[in-house]
């Protein structure tokens, strides 16, 4: 199992969770002043929705362009590896 984070332009980003090739799930989130409490809610809904354990995920992947300085990036960056094991 994987967990995908696409960033589509500055203001969406997709959250996939993929099982192989085939997509189990996904959702849309716009970027916004709380991304970082959208953002751990969306995967926890992903995760209780699809009845996933976190331990049998594989490491986050984060795909698309990110402005180093920007405060979304550094989100996308700790949940990164608030969720490596």
């Amino acid at each position: 199992m994987k967990l995908i984070i696409t960033i589509k332009n500055q203001d969406t980003l997709l959250i996939q969770l993929k099982a192989g090739r085939r997509l189990i799930d996904e959702e849309h989130l716009t970027i916004s002043r709380n991304l970082d409490t959208l953002l751990i809610a969306s995967i926890d809904n992903l995760l209780a929705k699809n009845t996933i354990d976190r331990l049998s995920l594989k490491p986050l992947e984060i795909r698309g362009n990110m402005r180093l300085g920007a405060v979304s990036s550094m989100i996308l960056r700790t949940i990164e590896s608030g969720l490596a094991f």
